[in-house]
């Protein structure tokens, strides 16, 4: 179940990778200020990476976070606690949903992986006991959701991602 989580969070962060490529020139001697295209952007390709291997004749730029702290989900729960680990959530049920880190607030856009049998409402910004900035939202889950489990992403107003893989579990 991991791996193909992490291949398809992989991918989708690939395809955004090479969406984000391309570019133009101008030409500023005419005056007109004429733009030449640059050779625009290449079909995109399917690129498997395994732990420990490399793979080559593809280049994968991976930028640094915008924001400091970078959002972080580290620990996610439904109800009054949470913790490293996945949650249950069973068809038809409405949960309220708690995600903890650096750098998450209530700003960020929440979606949830998957057929869209999942949505989200009701987003705010909350901060543990502790002190850790996190984030609340209320999921409705269908009760026609397909089983199985689902990613957290959160997007912060400077567009860094930050995903929770795995966090929610759809059970009947």
């Amino acid at each position: 179940m991991q791996s193909k989580v992490a291949a398809s969070t992989l991918l989708c962060l690939s395809l955004l990778l090479m969406a984000s490529c391309g570019g133009s020139s101008s030409s500023g001697s005419s005056g007109t200020g004429g733009v030449t295209p640059g050779g625009g952007l290449n079909t995109p390709s399917i690129v498997t990476v395994s732990a420990g291997q490399t793979t080559s004749g593809t280049n994968i730029a991976v930028p640094s976070p915008a924001s400091s702290p970078a959002p972080n989900a580290e620990n996610l729960g439904v109800g009054n606690s949470a913790t490293n680990t996945e949650v249950q959530v069973t068809q038809g049920s409405t949960n309220s949903v708690l995600l903890f880190g650096p750098g998450l607030s209530g700003n960020m856009t929440v979606s949830i992986t998957g057929p869209g049998d999942v949505s989200v409402s009701n987003v705010q910004g909350i901060t543990a006991t502790d002190g850790t900035p996190g984030i609340s939202f209320t999921a409705a889950v269908s009760s026609s959701a397909a089983l199985g489990g689902r990613t957290v992403l959160l997007q912060n107003t400077s567009n860094d991602i930050t995903a929770y893989s795995g966090g929610l579990e759809v059970i009947p």
